[in-house]
């Protein structure tokens, strides 16, 4: 072999070994062990003429993420209305300031100062990093809210042109923006990504919405030729901003592949296959190479790995298949928001205690002091643990309209009858129970338990309380101890893991 060969072929060798170092440097993740987040940011500033809104006295920011992973911190406002925030947004991303401004990008080592008038909601002053990009952020969001409001009973293909034609329509009046205003490279990313997003967001949750309200499936020469958009959206997807909306729209294009592959995952009533092992592996190995887009395959297997498993508190799955997991997912963003959630997920399942008892407000006297009286008339959950002592509570929030909460009704009468001898009580708090319409049904349906017609501000303290996004149904599992040791839309009595879960309960 030739010198020049051999030398070559050396540095070939060399540098796919230092490759091989460069990817090994970066830890493993579901070890147990915390994830690098990362320099944190600042935020600063002042709200002037606060006594327009008076009532506004903390302020809140959110750092959108899957579904349940979301990163919420709030702060007081001082007398004076200033404000300090310090958060760790992982990368650059979009964050959502209540009720400053609806959407903020911010980066790693950021300072940004913000000046709000309250007299002037559409006015906002930015100083410090990326002021200026902010800056024509609210400006054009001022200008442009990204709704698409075509009625879901259009054809498929009359859907599609009204949809494209006002996707059109906004990019001509971006261009214009971007004119008039000289803006960044940075914010012409970030525009164009938003109204992309808008645009096949509306154009994912058309079929579904379709369907509902016409009660007709698309044919396959329909099916089609509406989804040959979903190319398109492959091409943008990349990890430059991770951009509120990035989750929905991953989560439609998810859907979509699911629905190409497996369309048995998807029936009017799922709730068989949610407990179908081998399906829901092969869904995941499907979406491991989903789009020869490698970060959109790697941000839909996360997505559903995440709504699988880790909104399930189940942990075993990702045990088994770490070596797995960590070979597909190679992101850092997709990484560090996992492994956050899989922490937490395993100290909820470890002690779950202490969760129950910061969102039932059982540690006020550990947050204030002893003497604290706390306020919790609208904690309607606590109220029926507190005249249950000593009962496994398994706890349903519908609501009439909801038709995955009806189609449960019949699973969880069957639930009452195998339990009847048993130390637990099912509890109803319904949406819909003071409305006319509500009361008639819900009296109709002849079921045992406790019922509850929830009041505006009952429903919005559960909303917050136990995080359910607004989403029905939801449910809640307390053991004898008034600990609440499960939660979510995933313990459906339809389920037989529920009963196995409550079974447990009841013998502990």
């Amino acid at each position: 072999m030739k010198p020049k060969t051999i030398l070559f072929l050396s540095l070939i060798l060399i540098l796919s070994v230092c490759q091989r170092q460069k990817e090994n440097r970066m830890p493993p993740i579901f070890t147990g062990e915390k994830t690098d987040l990362g320099e944190k940011a600042i935020i600063t500033g002042k709200i002037i003429n606060r006594d327009v809104y008076p009532h506004v006295k903390l302020l809140e920011i959110t750092l959108p993420d899957f579904y349940g992973n979301e990163a919420m911190y709030t702060v007081p406002l001082t007398e004076d209305g200033l404000f300090r925030f310090e958060i760790y947004p992982i990368t650059t991303r979009e964050i959502s300031f209540v009720p400053v401004e609806d959407r903020i990008v911010i980066a790693p080592g950021d300072s940004l100062y913000i000046e709000k008038d309250f007299q002037n909601i559409t006015h906002t002053v930015f100083r410090g990093t990326s002021a200026e990009l902010n800056k024509h952020i609210n400006a054009f969001r001022n200008q442009y809210l990204g709704r698409y409001s075509q009625l879901y009973e259009l054809s498929f293909s009359d859907y599609k042109a009204e949809t494209k034609k006002q996707y059109d329509e906004t990019l001509q009046k971006l261009a214009v923006f971007q004119q008039e205003n000289s803006t960044s490279e940075t914010f012409n990313t970030w525009a164009k990504k938003q109204v992309a997003l808008d645009y096949y967001n509306a154009l994912f949750l058309y079929p579904y919405q379709h369907t509902i309200r016409t009660k007709k499936e698309p044919t396959g020469k329909e099916r089609e030729m509406y989804y040959d958009f979903v190319k398109e959206f492959e091409k943008g997807v990349d990890n430059s901003i991770i951009m509120a909306d990035n989750f929905k729209a991953v989560n439609g294009f998810s859907r979509y592949v699911i629905e190409e592959n497996y369309p048995e995952f998807y029936p009017k009533t799922n709730e068989a296959q949610l407990n179908n092992a081998q399906l829901l592996n092969k869904i995941l190995e499907k979406l491991k190479s989903s789009s020869k887009n490698v970060y959109l395959s790697q941000f839909a297997f996360a997505g559903f790995l995440n709504i699988i498993h880790l909104q399930a508190h189940k942990t075993d799955w990702i045990d088994s298949n770490r070596v797995m997991i960590n070979k597909t997912i190679t992101d850092p963003f997709l990484r560090t928001t996992l492994n956050n959630q899989y922490n937490q997920v395993k100290a909820y399942n470890a002690n779950p205690r202490v969760y129950s008892d910061a969102v039932l407000g059982r540690n006020a006297v550990e947050l204030h002091g002893r003497g604290s009286l706390i306020t919790d008339s609208a904690n309607i959950v606590k109220q029926v643990l507190d005249s249950n002592p000593g009962k496994v509570v398994y706890v349903d929030i519908c609501a009439t309209w909801c038709g995955p909460c009806m189609r449960q009704i019949p699973y969880s009468k069957q639930l009452h009858e195998e339990l009847a001898d048993k130390p637990i009580v099912f509890a109803y708090l319904w949406l819909d129970g003071e409305t006319e319409r509500g009361k008639n049904i819900i009296a109709s349906l002849d079921l045992p338990g406790i019922h509850i017609a929830l009041s505006d501000k009952e429903w919005q303290d559960i909303n917050k309380r136990f995080n359910t996004k607004s989403s029905v149904p939801y449910f809640l599992l307390f053991d004898k101890n008034g600990v609440m040791v499960d939660f979510g839309n995933h313990i459906l009595p339809s389920l037989p893991g529920t009963k196995t879960k409550i079974d447990k309960l009841l013998e502990e």
